[in-house]
C-alpha cells in the first residue's frame, strides 16, 4: 500500500468528484492522503475532510509562501493544531521564485511556524523553491527541534544529503517520473531509501503521462513504479519503506486498508 504524503484534496476542483477521486486511489493501493492547508480560506476546508474522511485525509494546517500577504493569524492556525487527527504544519516554506512576494515577507511567518511546531512536537510539510540555502540555514538553528518533509524536492542530491542529516525527509512528486528529469532522477537514486517519501501534489504537478490539472492520488503509483526503476529495486520493497518512513515521521498509528489496519 501506498500514501500521499502531499495531496490537496481541499482544492475546490476536487468538490464534486472527491468520492470518485478517493475510490480511485485506494483502487491504485493508495490507503492514506496528507491534506494541507495552504491559505486561510483552506484551513476550515481541510478540516471540514478530515471528518469526514478520518480513515484516508490526514490533515495539516500551515500559511504557504505564496500567501503571506493575507496574513498569518498564529492563535487561528493553533487552535486548527489542536484538533484530533492532525500530523502535520504545513504547508509552508520558502518560495524566492520572482513572481512570489519578496523573501522579507516570507521569513517572519515561515519561522513563526516553525517555533510553533517545535513547540507542538510536529512535523513540518515545507515548500522550497530558488532558496535552498537560505533554508538550510534557518533548519540548522533549529537542529534537533524539529523533524519534517521537503516536499516535491528539486534541490539536488548534495543538498537532500544535508537536511537529511538534520532529520528531515525528502519527497518526490510526479515531477520525478518525467524523462527529462534528469536532476531528479540522480537525487532519487542517491538518497537513503529511509528518508524516501511519495506525493503527487495534486492538483498542481504534472507527472510524464497526466496534465497536472488531472493528476489525483492515484498518481502516486506513478511515482513509486519510476523509484523502482531508477533504483533497480522491487515494488514491493519501494512501497513498505516509503509508506513506513511516512508512518514514522506523521505517527500515522492505524491506516485503514478496505476494513484491515495498515501496520
Amino acid at each position: 500500500m501506498l500514501i500521499d504524503t502531499h495531496c490537496h484534496l481541499n482544492d475546490p476542483s476536487f468538490t464534486d468528484t472527491l468520492p470518485d477521486v478517493i475510490a480511485r486511489a485506494r483502487a491504485a493501493g493508495v490507503c492514506a492522503c496528507i491534506v494541507p492547508a495552504y491559505d486561510r480560506a483552506s484551513l476550515a476546508r481541510t478540516a471540514a475532510l478530515a471528518r469526514q474522511y478520518p480513515d484516508f485525509i490526514f490533515p495539516a494546517y500551515g500559511l504557504h509562501p505564496w500567501f503571506v500577504g493575507h496574513g498569518l493569524d498564529i492563535d487561528e492556525l493553533r487552535g486548527y493544531l489542536a484538533q484530533p487527527g492532525t500530523v502535520a504544519v504545513g504547508e509552508i516554506g520558502l518560495d524566492f521564485s520572482p513572481e512570489c512576494p519578496p523573501p522579507e515577507a516570507q521569513l517572519g511567518p515561515f519561522k513563526l511556524q516553525l517555533d510553533l511546531a517545535a513547540e507542538l512536537h510536529l512535523p513540518v510539510l515545507v515548500h522550497c523553491r530558488k532558496a535552498h540555502g537560505q533554508l538550510l540555514k534557518i533548519i540548522e538553528a533549529y537542529k534537533g527541534e524539529l523533524r519534517g518533509v521537503l516536499h516535491s524536492f528539486s534541490g539536488g542530491r548534495d543538498f537532500a544529503l544535508q537536511f537529511i542529516k538534520l532529520g528531515f525527509y525528502i519527497a518526490f512528486s510526479g515531477s520525478l517520473t518525467r524523462t527529462t528529469a534528469k536532476k531528479y532522477h540522480k537525487t532519487a537514486a542517491g538518497i537513503p531509501l529511509e528518508s524516501i517519501l511519495l506525493e503527487t501534489d495534486a492538483p498542481s504537478i504534472a507527472t510524464e503521462t497526466t496534465p497536472a490539472s488531472q493528476v489525483e492520488p492515484r498518481h502516486t503509483l506513478e511515482v513509486a513504479r519510476k523509484i523502482v526503476d531508477l533504483r533497480s529495486s522491487t515494488f514491493e520493497e519501494i512501497a513498505r519503506a516509503t509508506s513506513d518512513n511516512a508512518r514514522r515521521l506523521l505517527a500515522l498509528k492505524t491506516v485503514a486498508v478496505d476494513g484491515r489496519p495498515f501496520a
